[in-house]
Formats: C-alpha cells, sequence, structure tokens
C-alpha cells in the first residue's frame, strides 16, 4: 500500500492566469488546481496537505474533492486517507489522439528507434507556445535521459521544439516564441533570435533539429518533425542522452534515421504503408582477469577444459581462463592477433601477422608462416570443431576451413571486408559480418552465394562481433553503440543489452547450458571523458544469466 505523500508540495505554475475571468468559473478553475496538485505530488497526498497547499477554507476543499472523487478524476485510498490521480484520466487520455492516433502509430516507430540507439525515444506536441512530451520509450543504460510524460517545455531550447518552429512559416514561429525575452537555461541556451532564426534554417534544410545541452547540462539531444498532408508540424520526436554516448560524430549519424523515423509516422498517420530491450543486465569484470587490455578479442568458450579462451589483440596475449585462474601465452611481440579458435582436439590456433600458431596447455606445437593468412581478419570454429578464417586480398576476402598447416580452402569470396564470423552449431550455417557497412552475411554449407542477412543502421554501431547462442540465435556486438544486440530470424534487432562501455569487440556462450554471456571489450583510443564514464572499458565481461 502507498503511503501519504510527506512533503510539502507547491502550486504548479498557472500559465493562463493572464486569461480574462469568466463569471462562474472561479470554482472550476480551483477543481483544475487541486487536480494539477494531486498529479504533482510524487505519492499519495492527504486532505490535510492540500489544505495547507490551497489555504482555503477546509469546507470549500471537501466540496471540491468529493466532486472530483466521485467524477473520477480523483480517487482516496481508504486506507491511508491519501488521494491520487483517479482512472478517468486515463480513459480522457485514450481520446485526445483519434483516427488515427498519434501516439500508438508514433509507439512503434519510437521503440524501434530506442532499440536502434540504446537511448531514450520521445514523442511531443506543440502546446499553446511550448512542447508537451506524449510518449516515451526508456534507454536501457543505467544513466539515461528520463524527463516525465505530461512537462512541457520551452520550444527555443529543446530538439523537438526547434524542430516544429523550423517548419512553420517564419513569421509564424516568431509569433509562437512570444515578444518575452528567451529564457537562458544553461550557457549553451540560445537566447539571440537572429541566431535562433539562422539556426532554424538550416534545421529546414537538413531535416533534424539538434539540442546540445541548451536545457540541460550534460544531455544532448537530436529531434525531427511529424509533419501532416500539408507539410505542416503536428508533433516531434527525439532521442536524448549522455553527451559521453551521444558524441558530435554520432549524433550526425542519428540525425537522418530520426528524420526518416519521422517521416514513416507522419505517413503512417495519412494511411500510407510505411522491435524488446533488457535494462540492468549486471555486467560485472570476470573475476579470473580484472586488469583492462588495449584491445580485447576473439572469445572463445572451450567446452572440453570449461574455460574461456581470448586475446588482447594488440598485447599480443593469449589468455586461458578457467574458474578463477587464468593462465597465459605470449607470442613474440610484433604483430597483432588477428583470428583464434579452439580445435575439437582441444589445441588454440591463433594467427598472428601471417603465421600460423598451434598451442597446447600453454606450449606452442606449430609455429608456421603462412603468408596468405597475413590478411586475416576473423576466425570461427564449425560444428566439427575445425577452424575457418577469414582472409582479405585486394579488395576481396576469402572465406575457407583451414587445414593442419595452416592452408585455407576457399569456399566463398566476398568484395567486402569481412571483420567477425559466428557458426551456428544446429543449422550449420556461417554469419559473416561487414563492419564498416553494418552488412551481414548468411553463408550456406554447401558454398552457394552468400545472401543479405541484414543491415545494421550506423547510428546503433559497427558489428565487430557475432555468435549465435544456444537456441541458434544470432548476437552481434555495436562497436561504439554501448550495447549488444539479439536479431529475429528475419535480421530485425529484438532484444538489446546495454553495457557499461562503448566498444565490445567480442562475443562468445559459455557456463553449463551457455548461460553465460563473455564480451572482451577495447579501451585504446576513447578520449578521456568517455573512460571516466566508462572504466571497465578494456575488461572481460560476464554477465550471469540472460534469460528472455
Amino acid at each position: 500500500m502507498a503511503e501519504p505523500h510527506a512533503g510539502a508540495i507547491r502550486w504548479l505554475p498557472d500559465d493562463r492566469s493572464d486569461q480574462p475571468a469568466v463569471a462562474g468559473t472561479a470554482l472550476i478553475g480551483k477543481a483544475f488546481r487541486l487536480i494539477d496538485l494531486v498529479a504533482a505530488a510524487p505519492g499519495l497526498v492527504t486532505a490535510a496537505e492540500l489544505a495547507a497547499a490551497t489555504g482555503w477554507p477546509k469546507a470549500t476543499l471537501y466540496r471540491i474533492l468529493a466532486s472530483v472523487t466521485a467524477h473520477g478524476f480523483v480517487r482516496l485510498d481508504p486506507q491511508s486517507q491519501g488521494y491520487t490521480l483517479g482512472y478517468r484520466l486515463l480513459e480522457l487520455a485514450q481520446n485526445v489522439w483519434v483516427a488515427p492516433d498519434l501516439a500508438a502509430v508514433a509507439s512503434v516507430e519510437l521503440q524501434r528507434l530506442r532499440d536502434m540507439t540504446g537511448e531514450t525515444a520521445y514523442l511531443a506536441v506543440p502546446d499553446d507556445g511550448m512542447v508537451l512530451a506524449l510518449g516515451k520509450f526508456e534507454s536501457p543504460h543505467d544513466v539515461r535521459s528520463a524527463a516525465r510524460l505530461g512537462v512541457r517545455k520551452p520550444l527555443h531550447c529543446t530538439s523537438q521544439g526547434k524542430a516544429i518552429l523550423a517548419f512553420l512559416p517564419e513569421a509564424e514561429a516568431e509569433a509562437m516564441l512570444g515578444h518575452e525575452s528567451l529564457e537562458r537555461f544553461t550557457p549553451q541556451t540560445i537566447t539571440d533570435r537572429d541566431t535562433l532564426m539562422t539556426q532554424l534554417r538550416i534545421v529546414r534544410a537538413r531535416g533534424y533539429a539538434i539540442e546540445d545541452q541548451e536545457i540541460l547540462s550534460g544531455n544532448r539531444c537530436v529531434g525531427a518533425p511529424v509533419l501532416d498532408s500539408t507539410g505542416r508540424p503536428i508533433a516531434a520526436i527525439s532521442v536524448a542522452g549522455p553527451i559521453y554516448r551521444l558524441t558530435s560524430e554520432r549524433v550526425a549519424q542519428l540525425g537522418p534515421e530520426i528524420a526518416n523515423v519521422a517521416r514513416n509516422i507522419g505517413l503512417a498517420l495519412r494511411g500510407a504503408p510505411v522491435r524488446q530491450s533488457q535494462a540492468g543486465t549486471p555486467w560485472q569484470p570476470h573475476d579470473a582477469h580484472r586488469q583492462p587490455v588495449f584491445y580485447g578479442a576473439h572469445p572463445v568458450w572451450d567446452a572440453a577444459r570449461s574455460s574461456l579462451v581470448w586475446a588482447d589483440r594488440l598485447g599480443p596475449t593469449l589468455y586461458m581462463t578457467e574458474g578463477f585462474r587464468t593462465a597465459t601465452f605470449r607470442p613474440e611481440p610484433g604483430a597483432p592477433i588477428d583470428g583464434l579458435a579452439v580445435t575439437v582436439d582441444g589445441d588454440v590456433i591463433l594467427l598472428l601477422g601471417g603465421r600460423f600458431l598451434r598451442i597446447n596447455k600453454q606450449e606452442c606445437l606449430q609455429d608456421r608462416a603462412v603468408s596468405e593468412l597475413g590478411g586475416a581478419t576473423a576466425m570461427a570454429t564449425d560444428p566439427d570443431g575445425q577452424p575457418w578464417a577469414a582472409v582479405q586480398q585486394g579488395d576481396e576476402t576469402r572465406i575457407g576451413r583451414l587445414g593442419r598447416d595452416g592452408a585455407i580452402e576457399p569456399r566463398w569470396t566476398l568484395r567486402k571486408r569481412i571483420g567477425a564470423l559466428a557458426w551456428s552449431q544446429a543449422s550449420r550455417r556461417l554469419f559473416a559480418s561487414d563492419p564498416e557497412s553494418g552488412t551481414i552475411y548468411l553463408l550456406e554449407r554447401d558454398g552457394s552465394t552468400p545472401r543479405l542477412y541484414t543491415r545494421i543502421p550506423r547510428v546503433s554501431g559497427e558489428p565487430r562481433s557475432l555468435a549465435v547462442d544456444a537456441d541458434d540465435r544470432l548476437w552481434v556486438g555495436l562497436y561504439d553503440g554501448w550495447s549488444i544486440a539479439r536479431l529475429t530470424t528475419e535480421g530485425e534487432i529484438e532484444r538489446l543489452l546495454p553495457l557499461p562501455v562503448p566498444r565490445p569487440t567480442g562475443l562468445a556462450f559459455g557456463g553449463e547450458g551457455k548461460d553465460r554471456i563473455y564480451v572482451t571489450t577495447a579501451r585504446i583510443d576513447l578520449a578521456r571523458e568517455v573512460l571516466e564514464k566508462a572504466p571497465l572499458s578494456g575488461h572481460l565481461l560476464v554477465a550471469s544469466t540472460i534469460a528472455g
């Protein structure tokens, strides 16, 4: 049972207090103010608190409370004797947008936008010279934008407001801004009207608006207008998050994507034809290796030994982590580790600058120069325990099985730079990703022509790592996307797991039943302010359970 709110409550600003009074409306105004007070309280609020906040005579207060309660706008908890909002408001909210319903139509696209970016996605509408938050899908990250629904914000310092203003006639936009001085919320708030109008012309030309710490320091937002059939803005959508995740580079990539989503919502509203997140995943540094590396990579679960084998690509160092212990093997320095696999015999294969190494129990059994492996970009082990590699030669990548001598037997050729491979143990198919273009290919074992599986939007991050779980579902590590994602059989992102670091570099499922997921990460070339926000960069991360 909820407890009445013990703190003080206060009046909400009355933005319409300058409207001329009409005889007989005073009581109605008090009723609305009372509903506002109940809504503003973070919990149940007592009659005594309402009396203290309003200063009204008790007889007046109880008469109004009885009326708004009887009509369902406020309800009384009989045990605590505290008031909260009534269910009648939910019924009315359903009728705010009808034929078609803006919030309902936008919700599908907003969720997809949230899943694609990992950041909070909002829907807002113009309301009496401001923007009103009408819908949102929150980011799964612990640190996120989380503005309340129903809050009204200024037009001049929000991406949604600027997106709406930019697509109005200039005279109308200036009229909406009013004649009062533009309020400053942060040092970055634009308060000069000429500067703002110039920025709005740029917004109109490119199709999206940016709010860069203009209403809240440390927060950045990108928004685009939803237009009706005449080209008039009826709403705006946006994505917001902390500046260390929404960098200027990422914002430039996000803008066109958000504009496209807003366009789809507008089309859907006009009847024209035109995904689940998991918050709070308990990522922890692996107990056996709590020191960061430059560029963790190539994690592989060795089921025979119940251990994880992975590498610091730039160390170069091989790690064999079993329980709480980690054994290491350091090849001669000079070249990065380009690939790693564990064979059916339990041997670890390393590709290192054109060298083919076979290692068992920290002993190097084979070290052979294979010049064509100098272009190796990825490795994976097939269902029979045989190692496969992707090797780039010129503008082509050859993918094939590696023999015991390190020679590659090409099966497929792609005119792309393949950065990750993952075998499906059940369907015996191979997935391959091109991080630069965001493309993931599906390769059948019979050697038939590779086909396009999906394309990951650039704003989601680069698909630099792939893994297939025990249920034969493909997962993707999104480099610079602060997350990993599970894809549907159609290639859509259906689940997003936020990470406390921006750059996942490798994925592996392990443990009994493969119910744990291991993620290698990188810290190289990260700006100091990003490292301050993501101190686990470079660590081997593990989540104990992946349910759902």
